[in-house]
């Protein structure tokens, strides 16, 4: 009898204390889950930080301890005294899979760029699924960590708009000595920007190469975009958040027309006697009769220079290309 009486007691005792000892696992193992969430999203915007995205979802967590063949990885983004290393970032404390969901559909809407989700004790996200709606509100035992760009992003921005204005530079430069806009960045390499280690001042914060896109001809002075994607990395012809700069061939065409109009009108003044006829260009027309190299053939626009035999002045027919609007020729109001 006093053994029955022992094992009813001890049974008692164990009914009793199973649900708290039950729950203080369970609270352990959400503490653990909510430190190790904390460690990744880390790692992830460490991730971002220098290959300007997150991991894809066939990536997935994996990417933060093994190189997936981003540029620019610099990782591993998570340590742990594991011998696979993806164990470290692969499930919870309860030893489920995390669930890695980019960009997720939130409710309130946009709260996330990228969210990860545990189900906590009862084994199953409550709050919501992948690839339907997070409710962030929602009186659930998931554990979620919520993780944003934007502050990175600003950052990357105003690096950016740094090195847009630097290509800029190098862009009116190279239209300067050519009379024309690069082709391609590549074209800029060298002599008119220092593309730097890796070409990293031709590509931008996101690791994606800034775009040239040129505008007018046809009697319009061309000018040039030059612009990144942006943080979406998607090509939006320079609205949404592409950031961007527009870059006028008129200062560069102008200074190389003035500069060149300095020289040919001072070899021509040097020469009253000359006979103006024909065209001015090539060796036999009136620039090689001056003796001056073909250099002077045309202006800053890629146009052939023209004289004004009245009142024996050379002149550019101005970024417009049309020799009859002289309110833009060089200089001011000569023409034909």
């Amino acid at each position: 009898m006093e053994v029955i009486v022992a094992v009813a007691i001890v049974a008692i005792m164990a009914g009793a204390l199973a649900p708290v000892i039950y729950k203080q696992i369970n609270s352990a193992r959400t503490k653990a889950t909510v430190d190790e969430l904390e460690l990744i999203e880390a790692g992830l915007l460490s991730f971002y930080k220098d290959t300007g995205r997150f991991p894809t979802e066939a990536e997935g967590l994996a990417a933060l301890v093994t190189d997936p063949g981003v540029s620019n990885w610099q990782g591993p983004y998570v340590s742990s005294s594991k011998k696979n290393p993806v164990d470290a970032v692969r499930d919870d404390a309860f030893g489920r899979d995390y669930v890695y969901d980019l960009n997720p559909t939130t409710v309130p809407a946009g709260a996330a760029d990228l969210l990860l989700a545990s189900g906590g004790a009862n084994l199953g996200t409550d709050a919501g699924r992948l690839g339907q709606p997070w409710d962030l509100s929602a009186d659930t035992d998931d554990v979620l960590a919520v993780v944003n760009s934007a502050a990175i992003d600003r950052d990357k921005e105003n690096d950016a708009q740094v090195e847009l204005e630097y290509v800029a530079e190098g862009c009116r430069g190279y239209f300067q000595d050519n009379a024309a806009f690069p082709a391609a960045l590549a074209d800029l390499a060298g002599d008119y920007v220092d593309a730097g280690y890796e070409n990293d001042a031709l590509v931008d914060p996101w690791e994606v190469d800034y775009q040239l896109i040129e505008y007018g001809g046809g009697g319009t002075a061309p000018t040039l975009r030059v612009y990144s994607y942006g943080p979406d990395r998607t090509d939006d012809a320079g609205a949404d958040d592409d950031l961007s700069v527009l870059v006028s061939s008129v200062p560069p065409g102008r200074h190389t027309s003035q500069f060149e109009l300095s020289i040919a009108q001072a070899a021509l003044n040097a020469n009253p006697g000359l006979v103006l006829a024909g065209a001015w260009a090539g060796p036999a027309g009136i620039r090689g009769q001056l003796g001056l190299t073909d250099v002077f053939d045309l202006d800053g626009w890629g146009n052939s220079y023209q004289v004004n035999v009245g009142s024996r002045v050379i002149y550019s027919i101005g970024p417009d290309g049309n020799a009859g609007a002289t309110a833009d020729n060089i200089p001011t109001g000569v023409g034909p």
